[in-house]
């Protein structure tokens, strides 16, 4: 998706809001709220990541069945779960302690498709929890980073669904491994970080 003027302008309402709640603080209070919040919200959604784990066992059942295409989506829906609703809507909720503004700002932002948009926030977070650069953070196999594989095989989903492209099993393939590579890397890193662990069928646990 294209960066048009309305992204500007939400982008620039997200900005003004930030100031507003926290004007001095930003950085410490995403700081705060990583060590003190996000071990809370986990708790109480341990199974925020069980639909990423369902979408991967069923992109999983579509290639075992020679359906590459419908795999490849399933495993982007993955990607979009783990990093969107499983990091980034515990972090967005839990900045805007007012509940009802928080479910209004969470479905506006995390609601659309794609994540490239919330990368800055996402590297934010993910540094202060493992102290490493997201965008450094690649598969041993790949010259890309994992969000640049990322991107690359969303858009890839995306004219499958919108143009009636497919793709091949090694391009399904890949995208499963881009999957799993999301949570081993990302994911796994900053639930660790809070001592968390990941049980059967992708339930969140104490470690």
């Amino acid at each position: 998706m294209s960066y048009d003027q309305s992204d500007a302008d939400w982008d620039e309402f997200y900005d003004r809001m930030s100031e507003e709640l926290y004007p001095d603080h930003r950085d410490q209070a995403i700081t705060e709220f990583t060590e003190e919040r996000l071990k809370s919200y986990y708790l109480k959604n341990l199974s925020v990541m069980r639909p990423a784990v369902d979408a991967i066992q069923e992109g999983r059942k579509l290639q075992a069945n020679d359906h590459h295409s419908a795999a490849l989506v399933f495993f982007v829906s993955a990607i979009e779960i783990l990093l969107k609703a499983t990091l980034l809507k515990p972090i967005v909720s839990g900045l805007i302690h007012n509940e009802a503004l928080s479910e209004i700002i969470v479905k506006d932002t995390l609601g659309q498709t794609g994540f490239s948009r919330y990368e800055a926030l996402l590297a934010k977070i993910f540094y202060e929890l493992s102290g490493v650069d997201l965008p450094t953070v690649s598969r041993e196999d790949s010259s890309l980073s994992i969000l640049k594989e990322c991107t690359a095989i969303q858009k890839k989903r995306n004219k499958i669904i919108h143009q009636g492209e497919s793709c091949t099993a090694e391009e399904a393939e890949s995208s499963r491994c881009v999957a799993v590579a999301v949570y081993e890397l990302i994911v796994r890193r900053v639930l660790s970080s809070v001592h968390l662990t990941v049980g059967e069928h992708g339930s969140i646990e104490s470690a």
